[in-house]
């Protein structure tokens, strides 16, 4: 069901169709989840500099944000153009700072006053807080990719250290210039990334899982 509403919202919000696998089989108990510690940080640990840890499925620490992302997601499968992908989910949503330690109470585009359009074209309610990437953080779009490189966007848009590699890092900068540029290629890179993500460790019954059209 999660996975479901997921690909669903960011269908609905304007984003990519995702060719979703469903008929995963349930778990019988915590110790056949995976580890906690398997996401990455967006900002370094302030009393060592570092990001990540021990936690996880493996250890995920390193001084640079592109070097914890690799750690990250290069254990899971996934390549540079991935990441990059992946990354771009945050033009959709936002951060809360009593969930994730990060972002404000509120911002002008999250005070519940500033007018944010569905992906339909139709203006939608939400409740106010948190901060965003993209002014419109209800629309799936690659806005992400446009205002991270804008030294003039908007200082109450979140550029966390995870965001800003991505134009600086040799290997991530062509990925992240190509979605910027490309929406229509942001959406194919992305919709694979999320269908690879939504099957890490899992296990389907049929073993080829159920297609839904």
């Amino acid at each position: 069901i999660f996975q479901m509403g997921s690909a669903r919202a960011i269908e609905l919000a304007g984003g990519p169709s995702i060719d979703m696998k469903y008929g995963r089989v349930d778990v019988d108990d915590p110790d056949q989840c995976s580890p906690e510690g398997n996401l990455p940080d967006a900002e370094p640990d302030e009393s060592t500099g570092k990001y990540g840890g021990p936690g996880g499925t493996k250890s995920t620490e390193d001084t640079t944000p592109f070097g914890h992302l690799r750690k990250v997601f290069y254990r899971q499968g996934f390549d540079d153009e991935g990441i990059v992908a992946l990354s771009g989910a945050h033009t959709f949503g936002r951060a809360f700072k009593d969930r994730s330690g990060l972002g404000a109470k509120k911002t002008k585009f999250t005070d519940g006053k500033y007018e944010q359009i569905r992906g339909d074209g139709k203006k939608a309610k939400y409740s106010p807080g948190g901060s965003s990437w993209t002014e419109q953080f209800l629309k799936f779009d690659n806005s992400y990719f446009t205002t991270m490189p804008d030294p003039s966007a908007d200082p109450e848009l979140l550029k966390l250290s995870t965001d800003k590699t991505l134009f600086a890092d040799e290997g991530f900068k062509p990925f992240a210039e190509k979605f910027r540029d490309s929406q229509d290629a942001f959406f194919e890179s992305y919709a694979k990334a999320h269908k690879q993500l939504s099957e890490q460790g899992s296990k389907f019954e049929p073993e080829e899982g159920i297609k839904i059209d």
